[in-house]
């Protein structure tokens, strides 16, 4: 079965293009927003009416993001199925979640432990996943010194297999920062109509809590001291979660009046400005990180 599952998402078509991984295979050819916009469109209908409208507005925008990546590149099935799924119908369901059990946080968390769930699996079934991501990067990387990124002869086999490494990481923190976005967004539009300032108390209150923060320590140490692929992916997953959770201490800060609103204008000016927006990152991370284990469990602002 597992044989079969893996033929099937790496079978040739896909090797002519490098982005046919979930995000990947679809962020090249239409703009984040509009996959942010088009999931929160979903999470709204599904937290303001029938589940069955909300699969509907998913349906929709997974077939027409279906055409326009079909459009323009070749595909395989399996890689474009995924990426549907967890783009357009992940925010749909974690919109259906968040109606039934009223808490953004235990929706957070859900979302996070099934990416991390999904990369499991794929390192499961995937004979060789990060030589899968070696075969593309090998591909392009002619392209890139052609347009003047060159990589010293030396060090090119530990660039490229290190690049390889954080492929699936990189990806799926990013799937999370999208799918989470939109859940984000299409709560405040639901509570613009129905209860004003709600949407912000629950961000505030967003934390990974304690069995998952012991988790994401553990993660984050056998990552550093160990040289498994799988645990450096996971590790960037929790990497993007503690960055929602530092955003969410940042509110909580301004609303408290321990940080001037400017400060917090800055942090989102700044974490779309190329050239710090990593560093930004890392910040939110460490203050996600911090706030996990030092702010009281009591505490609700």
């Amino acid at each position: 079965m597992h044989r079969a599952i893996a033929v099937w998402l790496t079978g040739h078509p896909w090797r002519a293009a490098f982005a046919s991984a979930m995000c990947g295979a679809l962020s090249p050819q239409m703009p984040l927003p509009f996959l942010v916009i088009a999931g929160a469109i979903a999470v709204l209908v599904a937290l303001r009416f029938e589940t069955r409208h909300a699969v509907t507005m998913a349906v929709a925008a997974g077939a027409a993001a279906t055409w326009v990546v079909l459009s323009v590149a070749v595909v395989p099935p399996g890689w474009l199925i995924l990426g549907i799924g967890v783009l357009f119908f992940g925010p749909m369901l974690l919109g259906w979640l968040l109606k039934k059990t009223g808490s953004l946080n235990l929706t957070f968390q859900v979302m996070l432990l099934g990416l991390a769930v999904l990369l499991i699996g794929l390192f499961a079934v995937l004979p060789d996943p990060v030589g899968l991501w070696r075969e593309q990067i090998d591909l392009i990387v002619p392209a890139m010194e052609r347009a003047g990124w060159q990589i010293p002869a030396g060090d090119r086999d530990m660039i490229l297999s290190a690049w390889a490494r954080t492929m699936w990481g990189s990806v799926a923190a990013l799937s999370l920062s999208t799918v989470f976005g939109a859940v984000l967004l299409g709560r405040w539009w639901q509570s613009l109509l129905d209860s004003p300032g709600s949407f912000g108390v629950e961000y505030r209150q967003l934390r990974l809590g304690l069995a998952l923060g012991i988790a994401v320590t553990v993660l984050f140490i056998v990552a550093l001291l160990g040289d498994s692929a799988l645990t450096a992916s996971l590790a960037w997953v929790a990497f993007a979660a503690l960055v929602f959770q530092g955003l969410a201490a940042a509110h909580r800060s301004k609303a408290v009046g321990r940080l001037n609103r400017g400060w917090l204008v800055g942090i989102y000016v700044l974490l779309i400005m190329l050239p710090v927006a990593s560093i930004v990152v890392f910040m939110l991370a460490v203050w996600g990180f911090l706030d996990n284990w030092l702010r009281p469990r009591t505490q609700h602002v």
